[in-house]
C-alpha cells in the first residue's frame, strides 16, 4: 500500500463536509499529496456511530504509526465533531509530533463556545492553539475564532466547486428549491411558513431536496397549511439530482439559523441561481444582500416571505441577482482556488514534500 503524505479525518454523514471532501477528490489535491480520508463518524445509532469512531481512530493511529504521513488534516464541526477531532488531533500532534490542520466547517463555532461549561474553555482553547493552523471558511469565521483563542495560527480558506457555463434557464413558472438536510438549523418549517403568506405567481413552486428529522413535521405543516398543491417533498437526492435541480431552479433558499459556507448556497451561484438566504456565519461574506443574493435576519418569516416574494415577482431581478451571484462564485469560489490553496498551507506545513514535486501543469 502506499504511504499517505496527507491523512484526511472525515465524516460519512450526509452534508457539507462531505460534499467538500467529494468535490476535492476530484482535483490534483488528493494525487498529488496522496490524501487517504479516514472517516470517525456517520449518522446512525450511537452504537454504530462508537463503533465507527473506534474503529477511524485505531486506523489513524495505526497509519500514524506505520507510514508516517507528512500532515493529518482533521474536518470538524462544533459540539461532538469537534471533540472527536480534537482528540485525534492531540493524539497527532502530541504521540506523533505530526503537524496538524485542524479544518472548521462549523458556523455556529462561537455559539459552541460560549454553550460550554466554563472548566471545559481551556481544553477548546488549548486545542484550537494546539493546530499548527486552523482554517475556517471566511474571514468572519476566523476572526470568531481567533477571538476565542488568540494564540490559534487562523487561515480562511473558503470553499470552492466546480464552475461551468451558466445553464439558461426557460420561460416557466418559477421554481423555489431548498436543498439540504430537513433538521431544526436549516428552518424548513419557517420556509413554508413564509411561502403560505407570499402571493405566488402562478404555477410558482417550491421544491425540497432533502430529508431529516423534522420530515414528519415538513409533511404535516404542508398539510396543515394546504400548500400541497404548490410544494413537492422529493426527499433526499445524490449529487447528479441535485445538479439537474440546481440548473433548473430559479431561486435557491436557505433560511438557516447556523451555517458556516454552505456548499449548497456555492453551487447555487456556480450556476447562476438568485439566492435567498440568511446573513449568518461566513453567508455574508459570500452574498452581498441586493446584489449577489438577498439577505435576511435568522428567524424572521416576514423578511424571509417579502424577499422570497421580491424575486418571484421579478425576473429581471432573479436574473441581476443570479448573473452576479455567477461572477462571483467563478471569481472567488472555483474549486481550482481552493485546492490550490490547500496545496499552498501544506507546502507550507511540510516543505520537504513540497518543493520535491512540482505540481503537474503548473
Amino acid at each position: 500500500m502506499t504511504s499517505p503524505r496527507v491523512l484526511w479525518v472525515t465524516t460519512a454523514a450526509r452534508g457539507g463536509i462531505a460534499g467538500y471532501v467529494s468535490a476535492l477528490r476530484a482535483t490534483p489535491l488528493f494525487t498529488r499529496w496522496r490524501v487517504e480520508p479516514v472517516v470517525t463518524h456517520d449518522d446512525g445509532p450511537a452504537r454504530r456511530r462508537l463503533a465507527l469512531f473506534a474503529s477511524g481512530a485505531g486506523r489513524l493511529v495505526w497509519r500514524c504509526a506505520t507510514t508516517r504521513p507528512r500532515l493529518v488534516h482533521l474536518h470538524s464541526a462544533a459540539y461532538g465533531s469537534f471533540a472527536r477531532k480534537g482528540l485525534l488531533l492531540w493524539v497527532a500532534s502530541l504521540v506523533f509530533r505530526l503537524p496538524t490542520v485542524l479544518h472548521l466547517h462549523a458556523g455556529e463555532f462561537a455559539d459552541f463556545y460560549a454553550r460550554c461549561p466554563r472548566p471545559l474553555r481551556p481544553l477548546v482553547r488549548a486545542t484550537l492553539t494546539r493546530a499548527d493552523r486552523v482554517v475556517t471558511l471566511s474571514p468572519s469565521l476566523a476572526r470568531a475564532v481567533s477571538a476565542i483563542a488568540p494564540g490559534a495560527r487562523v487561515t480562511s480558506i473558503p470553499n470552492g466547486v466546480a464552475v461551468g457555463p451558466a445553464p439558461r434557464r426557460p420561460e416557466r413558472p418559477p421554481r423555489v428549491l431548498f436543498l439540504g438536510l430537513l433538521i431544526e438549523r436549516k428552518n424548513p418549517l419557517g420556509l413554508l411558513r413564509a411561502w403560505a403568506g407570499i402571493t405566488r405567481p402562478p404555477g410558482a413552486r417550491l421544491l425540497l431536496a432533502g430529508d431529516g428529522p423534522q420530515r414528519p413535521a415538513v409533511e404535516a405543516l404542508v398539510r396543515d397549511l394546504g400548500l400541497s398543491e404548490s410544494v413537492d417533498l422529493l426527499g433526499w437526492v445524490d449529487a447528479a439530482r441535485s445538479a439537474r435541480l440546481l440548473e433548473e431552479a430559479d431561486v435557491l433558499v436557505l433560511p438557516s439559523f447556523f451555517e458556516g459556507q454552505p456548499l449548497a448556497l456555492m453551487e447555487g451561484m456556480a450556476r447562476g441561481v438568485a439566492i435567498v438566504t440568511t446573513a449568518v456565519g461566513g453567508i455574508p461574506d459570500m452574498i452581498e444582500d441586493g446584489v449577489s443574493g438577498r439577505l435576511v435576519p435568522p428567524g424572521d418569516e416576514p423578511a424571509l416571505a417579502r424577499a422570497l416574494g421580491a424575486v418571484l415577482a421579478d425576473p429581471e431581478l432573479r436574473r441581476h441577482l443570479g448573473d452576479a451571484a455567477y461572477a462571483r462564485a467563478r471569481q472567488e469560489f472555483n474549486i481550482e482556488h481552493t485546492w490550490r490553496r490547500l496545496d499552498a498551507l501544506y507546502r507550507e506545513l511540510a516543505p520537504q514534500v513540497g518543493h520535491r514535486d512540482p505540481v503537474e501543469g503548473t
